[in-house]
């Protein structure tokens, strides 16, 4: 009978390090797995950027346009980040300085005002943040850029939004230059576009 239980203790304990072994195994297998797929997405992701950034650029070469955005609306989910672009090129033929701007059109009470956004600054009460380079920029004459922008929404976005993008005019100094008729600053370009939340 002793004999017995020690021949099923042993033979208890060799399947469990056998199961221990083949888990292990499994788990190792797994990982490798997703880790590939994860891999295997990042590259796809750099592919579509880089096609969406060429998509751009040959938009910019062959048409008269100043700026290029793709999309008149962008789903994104909410508590989503999505990665955009936007293209800018020089019709002028002299040196274009330019700063990047993007507004929110709100209307409140009838009256339509936009609100400007600040980089990579959510405010309260706003259900996205954005983020982009917004210092001064330069092209020379027939040059086009292609800038990327990041949009970051929260859980609780719902919704559509009208956005604005706005190439604003510099001097030589970095300062707006502002129309002598108007006292309003200069826009090179400008494009709306929605976001809607999903």
């Amino acid at each position: 009978m002793r004999r017995m239980s020690k021949k099923a203790a042993l033979e208890l304990s060799i399947n469990a390090i056998v199961i221990v072994i083949l888990a292990m195994t499994l788990l190792g297998l797994g990982l490798g797995f997703v880790r590939g797929m994860f891999q295997n997405i990042g590259q796809t992701t750099d592919q579509v950027q880089d096609q969406v950034r060429e998509q751009i650029l040959d938009d910019l070469r062959t048409g008269d346009k100043k700026l290029s955005f793709p999309s008149s609306q962008v789903n994104i989910n909410s508590g989503d980040e999505q990665l955009l672009a936007m293209g800018v090129k020089n019709t002028e033929p002299q040196k274009l300085n330019f700063k990047v701007k993007f507004a929110e059109i709100q209307t409140v009470e009838g009256v339509t005002t936009p609100v400007e956004i600040e980089p990579d600054q959510a405010l309260e009460g706003r259900p996205f943040d954005m983020l982009w380079d917004s210092t001064p920029q330069n092209l020379g004459p027939g040059e086009a850029i292609v800038i990327p922008v990041t949009l970051r929404t929260q859980r609780t976005a719902t919704g559509t939004k009208l956005l604005k993008i706005t190439i604003l005019e510099l001097d030589e100094s970095g300062g707006e230059k502002s129309d002598p008729t108007t006292g309003q600053p200069v826009e090179y370009a400008a494009k709306t576009f929605f976001v809607r939340f999903i």
